[in-house]
């Protein structure tokens, strides 16, 4: 019994090979129903040969009393069918079930693999997103300051070193204080109003206690750079207000700033870039929002800062793809 049932199992397993091998990967995941029927055909042609062969052939030679052992009511043919067309489906079905589990799961880990490595791509190019006509109007303004001999100049010059070292150095952690990335960004509003002087109404309100706290880097930035563009295309005097309060780990920003009133809701590339990012590491933990209405240009963005195990799990998946794909 323990030789024919091995024998129609290297039947069953050549068939189901056959099928997960070839024909699913070729024809049925490709959508090739005619040469996938003809793949099944050509299964169960092999099927009942090489069946009727063990039986008629095989088995009476492993036991010489196999005939007289079948019942009177069933047919060679029968017994062939029985053992070998009926059963050998269900050993396909399920191998062709965990090959399709598995390439499924395959797809969905590939698929967060390269969604986890555009977006820390997308964060090293945020990390250069100071454009080069900032740094060098900035560079400019501090060196004009430095000609007149402005007392102004040293605290620019100071504060620019300052944004420059926290986005090179600072923030290639998963996760970094609050309280930092709160200072780069004032620093960042201060160099732009620079430019501006007073052509620029700017207000930053920071309410709670930012302390003890921690943030994924650069998630805010964007909106306040998307402030500032929106303010280079009025032609009335720009304003900006923003407001930002912490209250039992949550975050609450309030963004305001005046719009043109031919500009469209201009929701740049950074910015959708930053809604992936939340998606990816605050999942279920923010809310966005951002709207044009009497030509103000509102951003409302709450996040939990709270940490739970599948953040931790996003954050060091991304602190891994940093350390692969980090720019030289």
């Amino acid at each position: 019994m323990l030789v024919q049932s091995l024998l129609l199992i290297i039947i069953h397993l050549t068939a189901c090979y056959f099928f997960i091998d070839i024909l699913l990967p070729k024809y049925l995941i490709t959508k090739k129903y005619l040469q996938l029927t003809a793949g099944i055909g050509i299964i169960v042609i092999f099927l009942l040969a090489a069946g009727y062969f063990v039986h008629s052939f095989l088995f009476p030679i492993i036991d010489p009393d196999y005939y007289s052992k079948i019942s009177s009511n069933n047919t060679l043919w029968w017994t062939n069918i029985n053992s070998g067309l009926l059963n050998a489906p269900k050993v396909i079905a399920a191998a062709a079930a965990i090959k399709l589990i598995k390439r499924w799961y395959l797809k969905q880990k590939e698929k967060e693999r390269i969604e986890k490595e555009k977006l820390i791509t997308d964060l090293q190019l945020m990390k250069a997103q100071i454009r080069p006509g900032f740094l060098f109007s900035s560079l400019d303004q501090i060196y004009e300051a430095a000609q007149k001999q402005s007392p102004k100049a040293p605290g620019l010059l100071l504060k620019l070193a300052d944004l420059l070292s926290y986005l090179l150095y600072e923030c290639d952690e998963s996760k970094v204080p609050l309280e930092k990335e709160l200072n780069m960004m004032k620093e960042y509003m201060t160099l732009e109003k620079a430019r501006y002087g007073d052509k620029l109404e700017l207000e930053i309100v920071i309410k709670g206690d930012t302390t003890n706290q921690k943030i994924a880097p650069l998630l805010l930035l964007p909106f306040i750079e998307n402030s500032f563009k929106h303010c280079s295309k009025q032609t009335e005097q720009p304003w900006i207000n923003l407001e930002i309060s912490i209250d039992n780990e949550i975050l609450s920003m309030k963004l305001l700033n005046g719009v043109a009133v031919a500009d469209p809701d201009t929701s740049l590339h950074e910015i959708k870039n930053i809604e992936k990012r939340l998606l990816v590491l605050y999942p279920g933990k923010h809310e966005l929002k951002k709207y044009i209405e009497n030509e103000i240009y509102f951003v409302l963005l709450k996040i939990d800062l709270s940490e739970t195990k599948e953040m931790r799990t996003n954050l060091v998946n991304g602190l891994e793809l940093k350390k692969d794909y980090a720019f030289n």
